[in-house]
């Protein structure tokens, strides 16, 4: 690891579906504990409760037409065009996700090709050394992607990397489940660049898992 290698945001970009479902979406739905007994209180002091706890109004969910790698496709130009870089000179594509491409209706999980995959063959990068690979890894997978595009820049196998959070949870949430209300979908992208003697870059990370 080189001390004077510094790994500095150059780009970043996000997508926000433009479907919005309100709290009062929920209104209707039949929710049941954890043990499979209805809860009896009424939605709408559920709901109440809930935007109390997290301040959630309204979450947004992916349109039909789009699953988690066209999200992360579209995040990904946003990175690239406030970068300014060309796309060929990316050495890695990471892209964090849980379940894959999820087809609307569906809930099985299509993660081969990966996602990096695809979305490289979307942004019509051409070079073979551009190198695209998923992290399942939770809700922090895309803070994981960065902890490992910075070691392999820090390491001098990377110059430039676009790390990628993408996800459609709204089609693998139960919706007999309160906690459903939580979940949205959308991507976010960050372009990581190796700069020598920087002030700026990623100082340190900690990590654990309980």
């Amino acid at each position: 690891m080189s001390a004077n290698i510094k790994s500095v945001i150059i780009g970043t970009g996000s997508f926000v579906p433009t479907n919005i479902v309100s709290n009062s979406h929920f209104l209707k739905q039949s929710f049941f504990e954890k043990n499979g007994e209805r809860i009896l209180r009424e939605n709408s002091e559920i709901i109440s409760k809930f935007q109390d706890i997290t301040e959630i109004e309204e979450r947004r969910y992916a349109d039909a037409d789009h699953k988690a790698s066209d999200l992360g496709y579209l995040a990904a130009l946003n990175a690239i065009e406030t970068s300014g870089i060309d796309p060929e000179t990316l050495d890695y594509i990471i892209v964090a996700h849980n379940f894959g491409d999820i087809a609307p209706g569906s809930t099985r999980p299509d993660v081969l090709p990966t996602l990096g995959s695809r979305i490289k063959y979307k942004l019509g990068i051409k070079n073979p050394d551009c190198v695209a690979y998923d992290l399942p890894f939770g809700c922090p997978g895309w803070l994981q992607g960065m902890i490992q595009a910075d070691y392999l820049i820090r390491s001098g196998d990377a110059k430039r990397i676009l790390i990628i959070g993408t996800e459609t949870l709204s089609r693998v949430i139960d919706p007999h489940d309160r906690d459903s209300m939580i979940f949205s979908d959308g991507a976010g992208a960050t372009i990581l660049e190796g700069r020598e003697n920087s002030d700026a870059g990623i100082l340190s990370h900690k990590t654990q898992t309980h």
